[in-house]
């Protein structure tokens, strides 16, 4: 198995942004600073993360670029949905 370095970039900041989402929903490690921002980081950050496992993936045809990819379209989808379903059920 071929390993890159973008590859492995794509595959954490996938895995970074999700354990802030985490633990902003759970709340292990006290963040009142950053308030929101772990749920809407993944729209900014997660395009990013897909363009370089792009990237990776055209050129080395690797496994963990192509995880990357698909963990951040994934994480990119969530803030999207967490805001339309939140309003769907609650109204706000």
């Amino acid at each position: 198995m071929k390993r890159s370095l973008a590859g492995i970039v794509s595959i954490l900041i996938p895995v970074l942004l999700l354990l802030l989402i985490i633990n902003f929903f759970v709340g292990v490690a006290p963040i009142e600073n950053i308030q929101g921002l772990p749920v809407i980081m993944p729209i900014i950050l997660c395009p990013i993360g897909g363009a370089i496992g792009f990237v990776s993936y055209r050129a080395q045809k690797d496994m963990l670029s192509l995880i990357g990819m698909i963990s951040n379209f994934i994480l990119f989808l969530f803030p999207i949905l967490y805001h339309v379903i939140g309003t769907l059920l609650l109204g706000v």
